[in-house]
């Protein structure tokens, strides 16, 4: 027996086993989750060997819409590299006149314009000039409306530091005079009746004629010349 006549009918029947059961699965596939499977199988031999749960045709045409709507790009012609030149071409043309009008703009290069075209670049100029000033003065009212509203912030905290300032000096001034009317025993509920201090309860009267001490003297008030005479006269 011919080994390579045994080996091809080996392969022969493994390809015959494989194929029944991927068709198998297939079948199942497409019962039992209502799902439409193409397969299409070429042996080594060139046999075909297909299976479609509707139509062959069908599938294929399905698949190809798919993949089409997937890579769109794919389905379009090749630009031609000619088409691409003068499109380079036409964007340089373009960008040459725009660097020229800025030099125009800038004072540059406009000994070979007539006198239409300068008319026309001055034109061009108060344009864009009234913009600028007009978006300049737009800028300047928004920092000084900006500034106006700082200021009358600031103003009215003012105003209310003010208040709080003259409520505490009041609350200052009304809780001394309380401990004044009570260190003296005064009733402020009762005008009629107001109990006159006892001497004993009264305090201490200064003696304005005993000699003000040193240091006092010289805090209050500088010396005058009196002060020498009469401390040379009690000498």
């Amino acid at each position: 027996m011919n080994p390579q006549s045994s080996s091809g009918a080996g392969l022969h029947i493994t390809f015959a086993k494989r194929r029944n059961s991927l068709m198998k699965k297939a079948r199942d596939l497409s019962r039992l989750c209502d799902a439409e499977v193409g397969i299409i199988i070429f042996s080594c031999t060139g046999q075909l060997h297909e299976y479609s749960s509707s139509s062959m045709d069908s599938v294929i045409e399905r698949y190809n819409n798919l993949k089409r709507e997937a890579q769109p790009e794919l389905d379009q012609p090749p630009v031609d590299a000619k088409v691409l030149e003068e499109e380079i071409a036409n964007l340089n043309r373009q960008l040459q006149g725009l660097q020229e009008y800025h030099r125009q703009l800038m004072g540059e290069d406009i000994s070979g314009l007539s006198v239409k075209d300068i008319q026309n670049l001055e034109n061009q100029l108060e344009i864009s000039l009234s913009t600028i000033r007009l978006q300049k003065e737009q800028i300047m009212t928004d920092q000084i409306n900006e500034l106006h509203r700082k200021r009358n912030l600031i103003h009215q905290k003012n105003i209310e530091l003010q208040e709080k300032c003259q409520i505490y000096r009041e609350g200052n001034s009304s809780s001394e005079v309380s401990r004044y009317h009570v260190s003296y025993g005064i009733n402020t509920r009762d005008d009629t009746d107001i109990p006159i201090p006892s001497p004993s309860s009264r305090p201490p009267r200064q003696n304005r004629s005993a000699t003000p001490p040193v240091t006092t003297e010289l805090a209050l008030r500088l010396p005058q010349p009196g002060d020498f005479t009469a401390q040379d006269d009690y000498s």
